[in-house]
């Protein structure tokens, strides 16, 4: 049973502009979490997590030892350009920009003794509700669990989605699955296979006038980013590309155009929901610093093979 390591709950609440109070859900807290003002902090092992319930209960941090790895918050008012986020499947549904209820308004915060769960209001337009559980996973890992809820009055297909904004830079690959790259109505992001991987190098005179994407099947059930010797890897249920959402790849990849971010995305299987009903997906974060000789030559396969044992 892997080692967790905590800090004592409590919970600050500005009173002043150098001063502080504490109140009574600071009890409530796990150990393994504390809030500072409208954020919440979870500390597992060697990573720091920053959530912020009133922004859609979004990572809007992810540390290693102090070294961020996402793609922190320049603008608050752009909320489209930082941290993570989870969506539903297909985007076609709800087209753009996404919905505020889910992507951007307030969560309601409900503390457990060893979870955070954090539920979204209920978006009229699709009848979907969010809801997105936070606890530790072992040591540099944190699992987070996502609920889909149909509270409309007829069925629904639908797929879990999330969304992590990398920045510009570093390295993201894949186990190659069963279907080939496809772009979308983007440019076509500049992979490359290598042995079982799909790989894509971030090079920013590459990226043209436009947005640029990779959508495709992957296998074995993770996706991972490295960068600066840091590595990323979300863990997932892998699926075949026929339980995808139609239109839909299990893995994306997607540069901006005016290099702010990289997006990782990974999806699971489409689900048909009647009212009433809900799906659950689960996704491990694991973050990691390279060892010194994986860090200094970063070769594909050695990368890989790291990967594979951390899951």
């Amino acid at each position: 049973m892997s080692k967790c390591y905590s800090l004592i709950a409590f919970l600050a609440i500005s009173m002043a502009l150098f001063g502080c109070g504490k109140s009574k859900q600071a009890e409530q807290l796990p150990v393994f979490c504390k809030q500072d003002g409208s954020r919440l902090f979870i500390k597992q092992g060697n990573i720091s997590m920053e959530i912020m319930p009133k922004v859609a209960a979004r990572v809007s941090s992810l540390k290693y030892n102090g070294h961020e790895i996402l793609v922190g918050i320049a603008d608050p008012d752009q909320i489209t350009d930082w941290g993570t986020v989870f969506w539903s499947s297909p985007q076609s549904e709800w087209s753009w920009p996404p919905v505020d209820t889910l992507d951007s308004k307030p969560y309601t915060l409900d503390s457990q003794e060893d979870r955070l769960v954090l539920t979204s209001d209920i978006d009229k337009k699709t009848g979907y509700q969010f809801t997105k559980t936070y606890m530790p996973a072992g040591d540099d890992r944190i699992s987070v669990t996502y609920r889909i809820t149909n509270h409309s009055d007829h069925e629904k297909n639908v797929a879990p989605l999330e969304v992590t904004r990398l920045p510009p830079s570093g390295d993201l690959f894949y186990p190659r699955g069963d279907t080939d790259p496809i772009s979308g109505i983007f440019y076509p992001l500049d992979v490359q296979n290598i042995d079982d991987l799909t790989w894509y190098h971030y090079d920013a005179k590459k990226i043209r006038t436009d947005h640029h994407k990779v959508m495709q099947d992957g296998k074995e059930g993770w996706v991972a980013y490295v960068d600066k010797g840091y590595l990323l890897v979300k863990e997932f249920t892998d699926n075949p590309p026929a339980a995808i959402a139609p239109g839909e790849r299990e893995i994306e990849l997607f540069t901006h155009v005016e290099h702010i971010f990289i997006e990782m995305k990974q999806q699971g299987a489409s689900v048909a929901l009647a009212p009433g009903e809900h799906l659950e997906w689960t996704v491990i974060w694991h973050v990691k610093k390279l060892p010194e000789d994986l860090a200094k030559d970063p070769e594909p396969a050695a990368l890989a093979t790291y990967v594979r044992s951390l899951l």
